[in-house]
């Protein structure tokens, strides 16, 4: 019975650590909103092997206003997080 309760325990704590806005992240939507909002100025190789949790935090920075950027942008957590994926994996 203890092995059994382990087995749940680890697999749990499996997935929580696993999960973060990257994991749930839709490369496919990254790739569309790259497109229409980045591809002007950035080239997806640029950012191939980065850290997606980092191109993340950059982002956010942008939207929030506290990062430079030639222009202001809006995208919720959710596309950040999809953009992200994108970028990091060079746009496939």
């Amino acid at each position: 019975m203890k092995i059994s309760w382990l087995s749940i325990v680890i697999t749990l704590a499996d997935g929580v650590a696993g999960y973060s806005g990257g994991a749930l992240a839709d490369a496919a939507a990254g790739k569309a909103m790259f497109t229409d909002v980045c591809a002007e100025c950035h080239e997806t190789a640029d950012f191939e092997g980065e850290d997606a949790k980092e191109v993340g935090d950059s982002i956010r920075k942008i939207v929030a206003g506290q990062m430079k950027h030639k222009k202001a942008l809006k995208l919720t957590d959710q596309q950040i997080a999809d953009v992200a994926a994108f970028m990091v994996a060079s746009g496939g």
